[in-house]
């Protein structure tokens, strides 16, 4: 093999590993959209338990390949969610509605690793609504 032909294999070699860890910290994924959403529960607005605690919806890209989740500015008082600059993309929700002791109204059934909600994000301004069932999953 000659010198040029060696250069030009490293050269090539050096691209690649650029491109897959550009690939892996998700640089060629969607566009930053803004989204809002409403999440009711049977039709009908949140009840919480309490007063007080958090109500808490995160985003987890999909697939995840070591991408942080989008957290959504939330409001208790109206169910609604607002999230600024999530790429577009496929994604699983999880919910939580934590009591005044910090536990799951929900029972972690929306948690990140038992929800089966996801949504595809696809425009900027996109308005969603998640209802969950009247009875939580098993």
């Amino acid at each position: 093999m000659n010198r040029l032909t060696r250069r030009l294999l490293v050269v090539g070699i050096v691209v690649l590993v650029g491109l897959g860890a550009a690939y892996i910290a998700g640089a060629f994924e969607g566009e930053p959209c803004d989204i809002t959403g409403t999440i009711t529960r049977d039709g009908k607005p949140l009840a919480f338990s309490s007063e007080e605690g958090q109500f808490l919806v995160l985003f987890f890209p999909e697939p995840r390949r070591g991408r942080d989740p989008y957290r959504a500015d939330t409001d208790r008082a109206t169910g609604t969610f607002k999230v600024n600059g999530i790429k577009s993309g496929r994604y699983r929700v999880a919910i939580y509605m934590f009591n005044e002791k910090f536990l799951d109204d929900l029972r972690n059934k929306y948690d990140p690793n038992h929800t089966p909600l996801e949504c595809s994000v696809t425009d900027d301004g996109q308005v969603l609504t998640i209802d969950l069932p009247k009875h939580l999953p098993q």
